[in-house]
């Protein structure tokens, strides 16, 4: 059974002891028994939801991780691609000195 049922049970037991808990004509030990059973499903309520929760911390940090690992490699991809613009800069502007050069040696 998965958590999300468990505690959706334990919800519906406790708007049924609630319920149960507001009939007048119950003796006083049935009322005190229920409210001490509306006490203990509550108490199971609030572990079940930090159970849930430590969990979804837990889902959350290793989603955290992954995701963590692949704006890594992304970043190495980025910055191997941008290698080959800045190499192509560098030749682009040597031919263009090389290109004012011969222009110059030309004018002679």
């Amino acid at each position: 059974m998965s958590q999300e049922q468990t505690l959706k049970e334990l919800r519906a037991s406790i708007t049924e002891i609630d319920a149960l808990r507001l009939v007048k004509d119950i003796s006083e030990p049935e009322r005190e028994a229920l409210e001490l059973t509306a006490v203990a499903l509550r108490d199971a309520e609030r572990l079940l939801i930090a159970k849930m929760q430590n969990q979804l911390v837990k889902d959350l940090q290793v989603q955290t991780a992954n995701l963590n690992e692949q704006a890594k490699v992304i970043r190495a991809r980025v910055t191997k691609m941008n290698k080959l613009p800045k190499v192509l800069d560098t030749i682009e502007s040597v031919i263009k000195t090389a290109v004012k050069i011969v222009a110059a040696i030309a004018k002679w």
